[in-house]
């Protein structure tokens, strides 16, 4: 793929532009459809979805130009796994370990996160680390995938699925 880190840095920045539309979907188009894709609430939980959908659909529209398509999504498939461990570990960090909140410091930790993301499936992509991985990273992409949609309808009555007060 000739320019990759000018395709990486303009996919980036299209997922952390779409994942900012889509926080605003459900309000805008509250159903069940919308519900699949797009926060209901304002939980944690219900925010990984502003990291799941758009970094997989620029995942693909980037293995659109490049052959080594399989290389490339195992970089993406880990950085689907590993942004959202970072944003809540950091998350709460910053709220309960150092009493710091608002929508500044969430809309910071969001892009510095999707950066960091994008960063990391750059850097696997480039370096060519072993994809016989790339099936195991893809069936827990599938998984986490399926417990979004679920515990959008059927969400737990605890900590990071709750909205806040």
């Amino acid at each position: 793929m000739k320019h990759e880190k000018r395709y990486f840095l303009f996919a980036c920045l299209g997922a952390i532009i779409g994942g900012s539309a889509l926080h605003f979907l459900y309000t805008a188009l509250p159903n069940p459809l919308t519900a699949l894709i797009a926060p209901v609430n304002e939980s944690v939980w219900e925010h990984l979805k502003l990291l799941y959908y758009p970094t997989l659909l620029a995942a693909y529209l980037l293995s659109q130009c490049t052959m080594e398509r399989q290389r490339l999504w195992s970089g993406f498939l880990l950085a689907v796994l590993a942004m959202p461990l970072f944003l809540v570990g950091v998350y709460y960090l910053l709220v309960c370990g150092f009493g710091v909140e608002g929508l500044l410091a969430d809309i910071g930790l969001y892009v510095f996160t999707m950066a960091g993301g994008f960063a990391l499936a750059y850097a696997i992509y480039r370096k060519g680390v072993d994809v016989r991985t790339t099936g195991v990273l893809l069936m827990l992409v599938i998984f986490y995938g399926a417990f979004l949609v679920v515990f959008s309808f059927a969400a737990p009555h605890f900590g990071i699925f709750l909205p806040p007060q």
